[in-house]
Formats: structure tokens, C-alpha cells, sequence
């Protein structure tokens, strides 16, 4: 299983640098669309996504915390700073996180682990692993949204684009 779990976090990362760096070609008025149902902006929603993979990548990288204060007292080190990110900066910290999650997804007690959330929840490590794969996949497809109903281009993100990108699969000879 730990074998599909690698390939998973592999693709969470393809994907996402691959729409960061898909957008950054893109005017700034694509960038600030949104569109209805959706988080926010596309800028915002790369944002986000950026700084809740740290944050999830935090919780289970962390000491447990004892108490609900000591969660609510504690503040990610090197996180997003306020206000406007360049998406160079967010793909940087998705390629800085990128093997950071393969190692995670080879560790085969993190999942049963007890972890501590910011908010005062126990949890095993399982639940904040596979929220960042649903999370990062969720925005994605947010911003794919965006851009279809802008009509813009759409990357194609899915796993089947990734396993050949990654020579994971190739066509059978004619």
C-alpha cells in the first residue's frame, strides 16, 4: 500500500507545480477571476493551497501538543507571509515539500501516529495525510473551474498524465 500512497503524494506534487507553473503565464486579471462556487480567486486558491499543505505537513511533522493553548500559541516556522505571494514563491515551497511527503508516505507508523491539529484535535496521522491529497485536488480543481469558465486552456492534472509524464506508462507498440 505504501507503494500507492508514494505515487499519490508524487502526483499531488506533479499536479500542483504543474498548474502553478501553467498560471504563471497567465495575465493578472486571470489570476484574480473567480467564479462562483469556488474558494476564491486564483490567486488566493494557490495560496492557500500552498500554505495549508505546510500547515498539514506541520502537524505531522511536529511534537503533539498537550493542550488547546499550546495549538492555538503555535505558529508554523517559515510560513506564508501576509498579503500577495509570487507563485514563483509557491512553487518553490511545493518543490521544497515534494520529497518531504514521499519520505512521510514510506513511513509505515506515521499513519496510526497520534498527531495534534492547531485547533485541539487528536488525531491519527492517517486523516491529515489523506486531507492533503483530498485538499491539494479539491483547489485544483477550483482553479480548473476558473479557467474553463473563462475559457482559458486547461492543463490536464489527472493521474493517468502524470504516470506518463513520470514513464510510469506507455502505449503498447502497433
Amino acid at each position: 500500500m505504501n507503494g500507492t500512497l508514494l505515487e499519490l503524494f508524487r502526483h499531488k506534487t506533479w499536479a500542483t507545480l504543474r498548474l502553478i507553473e501553467y498560471c504563471q503565464d497567465l495575465a493578472e486579471e486571470h489570476l484574480d477571476a473567480t467564479t462562483p462556487g469556488t474558494f476564491g480567486t486564483i490567486r488566493e486558491t494557490l495560496r492557500h493551497l500552498v500554505a495549508a499543505e505546510e500547515g498539514y505537513f506541520s502537524t505531522l511533522t511536529r511534537a503533539p501538543f498537550r493542550t488547546k493553548a499550546e495549538g492555538a500559541a503555535f505558529v508554523i516556522p517559515d510560513r506564508l507571509p501576509e498579503g500577495p505571494v509570487s507563485l514563483e514563491e509557491l512553487a518553490r515551497r511545493i518543490r521544497r515539500l515534494g520529497p518531504r511527503w514521499e519520505v512521510l508516505a514510506q513511513d509505515a507508523d506515521l499513519p496510526a501516529r497520534e498527531v495534534t491539529s492547531r485547533d485541539g484535535w487528536v488525531l491519527p496521522g492517517a486523516v491529515p495525510m489523506a486531507q492533503v491529497i483530498h485538499h491539494a485536488d479539491d483547489h485544483r480543481s477550483h482553479v480548473l473551474s476558473i479557467l474553463g469558465a473563462r475559457g482559458l486552456e486547461v492543463p490536464e492534472l489527472d493521474l493517468w498524465g502524470y504516470a506518463e509524464s513520470a514513464g510510469l506508462a506507455r502505449e503498447l507498440q502497433t
